[in-house]
């Protein structure tokens, strides 16, 4: 047993070790409660870059009431708080040195795309595949008599232009007269969507393409600067296509060329755009050489099933003659691979070889029917041309 004296002495150091472990305990708890006030007043500066704040000499007062006050006075809308948009601002601040409050401004007009009304019209997707008769009704959209004769009237006031490009990129005038006629009737339709709504939806809701769209708004943005466009009026098509020969902005910068010589690429202009679209041609692989485009061909039946067809397939002409008995209703000096095109009508199917050059077409558009669409328009218009 302790005595007297030993209890004393354990008493007194219990007295004294008592109060300093609770000091000890009261400044921890102080001290968490220090960090996690600085943490939290920390985490309401982060992503002040976006905005374009330097807080290092801002008061504790004005960096909490910043990042509110800020998105309200810069990117306001439909977009507004969007990361993907505001990282994409900074790029292109400090890449290509646009002002932050122009950029702001013109993002805070942008539309979700998704939620516009769209209004639809008999040339829709779904409306031409249906089952039978499909060509009849993409033919319809394009080649009708009114949009025949623009083609007459656009060929006749650029003649000249369209001759110079004729003669410098070796691609005939009709095909050039073509697609600006399937593309924009002659100028008549550049498109009904703002531009800068369909490719900002694109770009920055997470769509299964959203890095290149990302990449056709950052062209569209340079674009628009170079010639003086505001990005918030321009028009174009559900995909961003833009001018004349709708040309999506990467091949605009690509394949767009100062056709007028005035020291600008503008697309909307037509010397411009038929320079650019003979250019497209040329680089894209058109042989000048090659005097065909496609020729209609002849099988047994009405309906063809035999084989694969489509603007991608190439058949030997032999092979497909003496094997398959399908051959061209008229002569063919081509003798390269041909692609056998396959033309829905109501009742009967049409069969034709596409060349090379047909090909050529379809990587303006990746479909068969768009190829003979270009191909009969420019057809047509150069018959009324020439009288025949």
């Amino acid at each position: 047993m302790k005595n007297k004296q030993e209890i004393g002495l354990q008493v007194k150091i219990n007295n004294k070790i008592y109060p300093l472990t609770l000091s000890l305990l009261l400044f921890s708890a102080c001290s968490t409660k220090n960090i996690k006030k600085e943490t939290k007043e920390h985490n309401k500066t982060i992503n002040y870059t976006h905005l374009g704040i330097d807080v290092s000499n801002s008061t504790k007062k004005e960096i909490t009431q910043a990042p509110k006050q800020v998105i309200y006075d810069g990117l306001k809308g439909d977009f507004q708080g969007n990361y993907e948009l505001m990282d994409f601002i900074d790029m292109m601040v400090n890449t290509h040195n646009f002002d932050r409050k122009e950029l702001n401004r013109i993002f805070s007009q942008a539309q979700d795309y998704n939620y516009i009304p769209m209004t639809r019209t008999d040339c829709t997707s779904t409306i031409i595949h249906r089952p039978l008769g499909t060509w009849d009704r993409y033919k319809s959209c394009f080649i009708y008599d009114r949009n025949i004769q623009r083609g007459v009237e656009f060929w006749n006031k650029y003649s000249d232009i369209l001759e110079r490009a004729e003669e410098k990129y070796g691609v005939p005038a009709r095909y050039i007269v073509g697609i600006i006629g399937i593309e924009t009737a002659y100028g008549v339709n550049f498109g009904k969507h703002r531009v800068i709504d369909v490719l900002t939806t694109r770009a920055m809701l997470g769509e299964r393409r959203s890095a290149f769209y990302t990449d056709e708004l950052e062209d569209f943005l340079l674009i628009s600067r170079d010639i003086g466009l505001d990005p918030t009026e321009t028009m174009g098509s559900t995909s961003g296509a833009l001018g004349y020969g709708q040309f999506m902005p990467s091949s605009y910068i690509r394949f767009g060329v100062d056709f007028n010589h005035d020291g600008v690429v503008d697309l909307w202009n037509a010397e411009d755009a038929i320079g650019s679209i003979a250019n497209y041609f040329a680089k894209n692989g058109w042989n000048p050489s090659i005097q065909e485009v496609a020729v209609r061909a002849k099988y047994k039946g009405n309906r063809f099933k035999k084989l694969k067809t489509g603007y991608k397939t190439k058949y030997s002409q032999y092979k497909l003659k003496r094997k398959h008995k399908i051959k061209s209703r008229s002569k063919l000096n081509y003798r390269g691979p041909v692609s056998l095109v396959k033309l829905g009508r109501a009742t009967y199917d049409e069969l034709w070889f596409g060349t090379h050059n047909f090909r050529v077409i379809t990587t303006y558009n990746h479909s068969a029917l768009y190829g003979m669409a270009v191909y009969q328009l420019a057809q047509e218009v150069s018959k009324r041309i020439s009288g025949s």
